[in-house]
């Protein structure tokens, strides 16, 4: 199995949800690795670059497999970031990485970088990166007012461009909430699309809080 994480924006937590999919793959006995082609935002501890996306996954399990084709400082897109590297992302680079990387798991995580239309390259937004990988996309999104719209956006411009969905992760379910929006989110999100909604994932204290509803959503796949 092989997966783009994507979101409706960036700040909606795909990180989280690639870490707490991988955590629960990986609990169920599938070799599971997650797979970030570009990373901007890159972590300097002392001369060497961490990608702060993958750490996060490694802080899950050691037995996860991870692999970074591009590390980029510069919290700013991946394009504007090699851009003032001076570097020039090749994607039959990406593809190959990903081909080789693929080939060693049962369960493949690919994140993406913001939203589906983030420019990837001078050249490439990660759309086309979803495309030239050919793998169906998971859209994280979350409850609150204004994100109906861009979710909406997200499935039309995906099923537009022939980008298959496999389906909806909502992210920061508030526990308690008065607001008519998070409320009403997902049965106004059902009114509007015919895209399966893998499940719901709540505001939690702590990721290990959150493990068994991982658990749970890992059974729509």
């Amino acid at each position: 199995m092989e997966f783009f994480i994507t979101g409706i924006d960036t700040d909606i937590g795909k990180t989280y949800i690639t870490k707490g999919l991988a955590y629960a793959f990986e609990k169920s006995g599938k070799k599971t690795g997650v797979f970030k082609p570009l990373q901007s935002g890159a972590i300097k501890e002392g001369d060497k670059l961490l990608a702060p996306d993958i750490e996060a996954v490694k802080e899950v399990s050691n037995n996860i497999n991870t692999k970074c084709s591009y590390l980029l400082e510069g919290e700013v897109s991946p394009a504007l970031a090699a851009r003032l590297a001076g570097v020039k992302i090749d994607i039959n680079k990406i593809k190959s990485d990903f081909k080789e990387f693929s080939a060693i798991n049962d369960v493949t995580l690919v994140e993406g970088a913001g939203g589906i239309l983030a420019p990837a390259t001078d050249e490439m937004h990660c759309a086309d990166l979803i495309k030239a990988l050919n793998i169906p996309i998971i859209i994280v999104t979350v409850p609150f007012l204004g994100r109906l719209n861009h979710t909406l956006l997200t499935i039309h411009y995906a099923k537009s461009n022939g980008i298959k969905i496999k389906g909806i992760i909502i992210n920061k379910v508030p526990n308690e909430t008065k607001d008519t929006a998070s409320l009403n989110f997902i049965e106004e999100l059902k009114m509007y699309t015919d895209i399966p909604i893998l499940g719901a994932i709540k505001n939690s204290p702590s990721f290990n809080h959150a493990k068994s509803d991982f658990e749970k959503l890992i059974k729509a796949f």
